[in-house]
């Protein structure tokens, strides 16, 4: 029996792009970059830096990439990793995430509707 597939719409993937986008770039040192957050694979300082992960991810999903050009499992890609690192920056007082208000278990809601098809 196939599963069943939720019609996710892409633009509701890439609104939830904006949140963990100004998370990571709030969260990054970025006055030392030599390369002003374009992360350069051929670059030793760049592959052993403690924020390559980071730099990556808002490499490959900033406001200059066309979201929209991606499929949606790559866009559900992207956003999971978001979901990984929104998720353990939380502190451990978030231990009852549904009753939490912030906004990062707000975002974090939100993802989780969309990808179940009900946002």
């Amino acid at each position: 029996m196939r599963g069943y597939m939720h019609n996710i719409n892409k633009t509701d993937l890439i609104q939830l792009f904006n949140f963990p986008r100004q998370r990571i770039l709030q969260s990054m040192e970025v006055t030392h970059c030599p390369h002003a957050v374009f992360f350069n694979q051929s670059d030793e300082q760049c592959i052993t830096c403690h924020q390559g992960e980071e730099c990556l991810w808002i490499n490959h999903n900033d406001e200059m990439v066309a979201l929209e050009m991606k499929s949606v499992d790559q866009l559900k890609q992207q956003l999971l990793i978001a979901v990984d690192y929104i998720d353990s920056n939380l502190s451990p007082h978030h231990m009852s995430r549904r009753k939490c208000q912030c906004e990062n278990c707000r975002w974090l809601r939100q993802v989780q509707m969309t990808l179940d098809g009900k946002a």
